[in-house]
């Protein structure tokens, strides 16, 4: 990863602030994938999870946001396979495809190495 791209993802460019804020710590990103740590003040629900994984992307389209913001179109096939029982977990995120603004998404939410949540969804830039 460029030292620039590790630069940027460090301080994850969205609007979003605690409490809402989940992403917490890039491992690694390309143009293709991340690896992001998220963390969370009380045991997560579902929809926090789902938050935290599209928050986890935004630091492999830092090239495409140019000053947009991303809003979360869709979600498919999105499978809570455990019970979330942690405060932290680590997210890795792979961009399927790119059509002009839309952004289709796969994520493996984990903990501890063992797949909690997984699913598709479909981000658009605006």
């Amino acid at each position: 990863m460029s030292k620039k791209l590790n630069e940027f993802m460090e301080d994850f460019p969205i609007p979003h602030l605690a409490p809402v804020r989940f992403v917490k710590k890039c491992l690694h990103a390309t143009a293709e994938n991340a690896i992001v740590e998220i963390g969370f003040e009380t045991l997560p629900t579902f929809g926090m999870l789902i938050e935290a994984a599209v928050q986890s992307a935004s630091g492999m389209l830092n090239n495409d946001i140019n000053g947009r913001i991303g809003f979360l179109v869709t979600l498919k096939d999105v499978k809570l396979l455990k019970q979330p029982t942690a405060l932290a977990y680590v997210v890795e995120v792979t961009l399927e495809s790119c059509f002009g603004d839309i952004r289709s998404l796969y994520f493996n939410l984990k903990q501890n190495e063992e797949t909690i949540l997984s699913g598709s969804y479909v981000v658009g830039l605006q």
